[in-house]
């Protein structure tokens, strides 16, 4: 009765982790798009994205520049930045100041990952955004960032030095949606691949 109950309980808990990440067959598929694990956020669309188009080589600081990559990671390590400019352009008929995003993702002591926008917008509109993100992200314990490997720099912040990871910005997704910077990147029903 006891080894039954063992065996009942194991495959519950089988079923609940499987339930809960990408299968290995998807993961075998598109082996180097993510680069954590998933924790249930992520679905064969995410990974699939883009292949098409390019194909994505495993991660490497050294030649990855250019491809995107998912990762996910403890909510409680990620913060946003929203930066009001101050200023504004010509090109906005100088109606409103821009505004700059980065998600800033604390790793271990003196490694950072930083997703920057591709470019700043006006305030009224980012503002958008960021709700919206903060809403996805609101008591989730895990999200998931896409972006593309830009660089890895080592800095001086506060007088010590780190290590930066830049990426430009794609998608953040959790167990409540998905917002990306381009319209229509999160629409599950198209096929992005």
């Amino acid at each position: 009765m006891k080894l039954l109950c063992c065996l009942i309980l194991f495959s519950l808990l089988a079923m609940f982790f499987n339930a809960w990440s990408i299968a290995p067959a998807v993961k075998q598929q598109y082996p180097n798009r993510l680069l954590t694990e998933d924790y249930g956020i992520l679905n064969e669309n995410d990974l699939a994205t883009y292949v098409g188009r390019v194909n994505s080589a495993p991660f490497s600081e050294k030649t990855s520049h250019g491809f995107d990559y998912w990762q996910c990671f403890p909510r409680d390590q990620v913060s946003v930045k929203f930066e009001d400019l101050g200023y504004s352009t010509e090109d906005h008929g100088w109606t409103d100041t821009l505004a700059n995003m980065e998600f800033s993702i604390w790793i271990k002591k003196g490694v950072f990952h930083e997703y920057a926008m591709r470019r700043v917008w006006l305030v009224k509109d980012s503002i958008k955004d960021f709700n919206h993100w903060h809403k996805l992200m609101k008591g989730e314990k895990y999200i998931c960032l896409n972006g593309y490997f830009v660089s890895r720099e080592e800095e001086m912040r506060q007088g010590k030095k780190v290590i930066v990871y830049g990426w430009i910005f794609d998608k953040i997704k959790t167990k409540k949606g998905c917002a990306a910077y381009f319209d229509g990147d999160c629409d599950e029903k198209k096929k992005l691949f």
